[in-house]
């Protein structure tokens, strides 16, 4: 976690579902695949903002890597 940020700028699980626009299942599933950090609180899970934007970019990576690939053939 960077110092900058603290628990509370963590956002929820369903606001990491808009954000990404995934389900709510899959956005838990990323956390117990360890794609997505998060920590268990007792009104629910909370993600760490930094593995979101990086899991955004790892996506967006691999879109723009498939885009190419299907130009290419």
């Amino acid at each position: 976690m960077s110092e900058a940020a603290t628990m509370a700028d963590w956002p929820a699980v369903r606001d990491v579902g808009r954000q990404l626009d995934l389900s709510l299942p899959y956005v838990n599933h990323l956390i117990h695949r360890q794609q997505l950090s998060g920590v268990r609180t007792r009104l629910g899970w909370l993600v760490d903002p930094e593995s979101v934007r990086a899991y955004e970019a790892q996506r967006q990576g691999t879109k723009a890597r498939n885009k190419r690939a299907r130009a290419a053939s």
